[in-house]
């Protein structure tokens, strides 16, 4: 063992000193013969106790591990129940004094472990901070502007042909006094021809005394029974109703090249991205309406354009939340040709017993009436169950039906789940979009009815199975149906999956295809996959293997080849999660003259009164802001992923639950080496729209490894003590001189004892700056006797 690990471990075994757990009496003379300075003996004759001063300890509390937070203790190393340990343990404020806590809850349990640097709490349960009710206990106020952004950018080039798009969506915001100020927009361009949807603009803000919400602007009426509307007004609704409407769509599907998909719901375009070759997943698209199909087209590289449509029963069962909603305004973006007549919207949702609930809604309009009511239900274990029935008038065609559906969620057993809906109108039915268009419409071409059933399969040995099966029938007898299947299964390190698409009936679709893969993770995190594809274009064969070049960077490279023609195509690309952004570039050949390029960026600029942060993540209604002091690149683990200080020690922290527990921890790994955090967790609890601030005190430490002479140019003896100004203990002498300082900015002066027992001072020179990536430095110093010192 060398010097410097001698020191090391010295240092830290004297911090964390436990040997004795009572108090012990040491006789200096056998101390001093045995080479120890028995100026330890007061010392080691203490109890098991961390030194004085501030320390990073794990924190557990009523069993329930906390996180690490920076403790304090006392000379007589007793713990300091202060700010920072009461939110690291989530334990209720009792006052700044160290001992109020103890005072006020004289049963707590305090267990201090320094040899595993832990310190666990046994806590009576009304010290334990609950969740409020009251919405006001929640951190309010805070004020920043914000731009999220998700850029996609392809070009192709196919059979002589060539074809650009780019799309960005965009949302610009501004969270004020609790106000959530937002703007949604689509821009798109292909083939040079652009175009700018503005998709909506509102204000919104939770007034906690009614636990209600308030929205203003071009908004989407909720209602719990009936179709949502577009229109340009407000709405009054239960906070709990909005907070259950955050998740979106889901679409899957498979490509035949590197693609664009646009997604679009009544005719609107909600969605447009692209995807890689092969199954994709498109997940938490927002959507106009919860109850209205989506419609996806698939543009491939060579301009082919496959459109199927995702029924909004296959979407699952969307269980209204208690509460009500209230909403007036006037139609907007249904149409060229159509009305904008004023809607006013009323609903609500409402238990009836621990399982069920029921939901009614009506819905008025110039020209137009409706209503309706649903019931939830769990009949018995493992099932629930939501009926709907729908009644519309349309008073300008004098039109009237009803519509009605049944979706069944049901668990059987162990293994099985199965989900089966149906629904059906009459040929009157008319939804308020309908009704607003000033065109004659074909009524045998409407639709009729629709199905759908899905069914999963779970089991150790056969992996995980699911299929969804749907179809719909129009009042002219036309029938269009499409089913999917997903396999998985994990076979020791190795992954294999497998998807298939059929379009069973009707015209369009994606076609049939069946997509199989398998993979295998290599050393250094590589991970190869191989493919195999089955389409109209016939068999094609593929393999490649993806990895991370670093912590942040992934690459992926791949070949495939078609077995009809035997052309072989590549692709590639890197993806980059960056402090401002993240980034994507790919390229793909699929022949001689047929290639095509790709770029992404996702990310969220923030601006606040300290200036500009960017964040490589989109935003969230709520989120907070973050210091670290100045310290840069330091990795802060949130909800929404992981982020990075910039170069003033700022990050955004980019999803918080609103009127919930955000928990945040630095990744102390990811600190310089001179740098020590005061407190490396907290947890958040923000209302709706709020822009909490906090702040992480940090230390800038400089540890030493010193040689030490005397001035006759002896070494000191080993073992010899070394204390500060003070004459608390430090460290200890090691072998050969060797002095380990934790921080010498805490002990700026050292003193010990030459080899004839004189106390003497540490003198050292140190550069002006330290090295931020060295754990220590190393330097020379002498031990002089000083006159008239002690």
């Amino acid at each position: 063992m060398n010097a410097v690990t001698r020191s090391t471990v010295s240092a830290m075994t004297l911090a964390l000193y436990t040997q004795a757990a009572t108090a012990t009496p040491f006789d200096s003379e056998t101390l001093r013969l045995r080479g120890i300075d028995p100026g330890l003996a007061t010392y080691l004759s203490q109890t098991a106790r961390f030194t004085e001063g501030v320390h990073a300890v794990r924190l557990w509390v009523n069993g329930q591990p906390k996180g690490i937070v920076q403790a304090r203790f006392d000379v007589v190393g007793a713990l300091c129940i202060d700010r920072a340990v009461h939110d690291a343990g989530e334990l209720i404020d009792t006052g700044s004094s160290c001992g109020d806590f103890i005072e006020q809850f004289p049963q707590t349990l305090v267990e201090l472990m320094p040899q595993a640097g832990e310190v666990r709490l046994l806590v009576p349960t009304p010290a334990l901070r609950t969740a409020s009710a009251d919405l006001t206990a929640f951190t309010q106020g805070g004020v920043a502007g914000l731009l999220n952004y998700d850029v996609q950018g392809l070009y192709n080039q196919f059979n002589g042909q060539r074809s650009r798009f780019l799309s960005a969506n965009t949302e610009a915001g501004v969270n004020a006094g609790d106000w959530i100020l937002r703007s949604r927009q689509l821009y798109s361009s292909a083939q040079g021809k652009a175009s700018l949807q503005h998709m909506e603009a509102y204000a919104q803000r939770t007034f906690s005394d009614q636990q209600a919400m308030l929205q203003l602007g071009q908004i989407n009426l909720s209602n719990p029974v009936l179709a949502g509307a577009r229109v340009t007004g407000a709405q009054w609704m239960s906070e709990t109703a909005l907070s259950a409407s955050g998740s979106g769509a889901r679409v899957q599907g498979i490509a035949a090249t590197q693609a664009r998909v646009d997604v679009r719901q009544s005719g609107v375009l909600i969605y447009s991205t692209v995807v890689p070759a092969g199954p994709f997943k498109l997940n938490d698209i927002p959507q106009v309406d919860r109850r209205r199909d989506l419609e996806v087209t698939v543009i491939e590289a060579d301009g082919e354009r496959r459109i199927f449509t995702v029924l909004a029963a296959t979407l699952g069962l969307d269980l209204p939340a208690r509460g009500f909603a209230l909403g007036i305004g006037q139609l907007r973006d249904s149409g060229r040709s159509a009305q904008e007549p004023w809607v006013l919207s009323a609903g609500g949702s409402y238990p009836l017993a621990p399982a069920s609930s029921v939901s009614s809604g009506a819905f008025l309009a110039q020209g137009y009436n409706a209503g309706g009511a649903g019931l939830n239900l769990q009949p018995w274990s493992g099932s629930q169950v939501q009926g709907l029935v729908q009644a519309a008038h349309a008073s300008e065609s004098d039109e009237r039906g009803l519509q009605g559906s049944i979706s069944l969620n049901q668990q059987l057993g162990a293994r099985w789940s199965a989900l089966i809906s149906a629904g059906r109108q009459t040929i009157g039915y008319r939804e308020l979009i309908d009704s607003a268009w000033n065109q004659a419409t074909d009524q045998r071409g409407r639709l009729r009815d629709q199905y759908a059933l899905g069914l999963g399969w779970s089991h150790p040995w056969t992996g995980s199975l699911s299929g969804t099966w749907s179809t719909t029938t129009d009042f002219d007898g036309q029938r269009s149906s499409r089913a999917q299947v997903n396999w998985g299964r994990r076979l020791g390190p190795a992954s294999l999956t497998a998807t298939g698409q059929w379009q069973l009936a009707g015209d369009g679709g994606l076609g049939n295809a069946l997509y199989l893969s398998a993979s295998l993770p290599l050393s250094n995190g590589l991970n190869w996959r191989s493919t195999a594809r089955h389409d109209a274009a016939g068999i094609r064969l593929g393999s490649g293997v993806q990895g991370p070049w670093d912590e942040r960077t992934q690459y992926r490279v791949a070949a495939e080849r078609a077995s009809r023609t035997g052309e072989v195509s590549y692709n590639g690309g890197v993806s980059r999660l960056t402090r401002a952004s993240q980034l994507d570039v790919g390229y793909a050949s699929y022949g001689p003259g047929s290639h095509g390029y790709s770029g992404a960026a996702r990310g969220a600029v923030v601006v606040h009164e300290d200036g500009i942060t960017l964040s490589p993540y989109p935003l969230q209604d709520t989120f907070g802001l973050l210091t670290l002091e100045n310290v840069a690149d330091v990795q802060i683990d949130t909800p929404g992923g992981s982020v990075w200080t910039d170069r003033k020690g700022r990050a955004v922290l980019p999803q918080l639950a609103p009127f919930g527990r955000s928990n945040v921890q630095v990744a102390t790994a990811s600190l310089p080496r001179n740098v020590d955090v005061h407190q490396g967790a907290a947890t958040l609890q923000a209302g709706r729209g709020a822009v909490p601030r906090i702040t992480f005190g940090v230390e800038v430490t400089r540890r030493l490894l010193l040689q030490v002479q005397d001035e006759a140019g002896r070494r000191l003896d080993r073992d010899t003590g070394v204390t500060d100004d003070q004459g608390r203990l430090v460290t200890l002498v090691q072998e050969d001189g060797a002095v380990f300082v934790p921080n010498v900015h805490a002990s700026p002066q050292l003193w010990s004892h030459t080899a004839d027992k004189q106390p003497c001072r540490l003198q050292f020179e140190l550069p002006a700056n330290p090295d931020a990536d060295a754990y220590y430095e190393q330097a020379v110093a002498q031990c002089r006797v000083q006159e008239n010192e002690s």
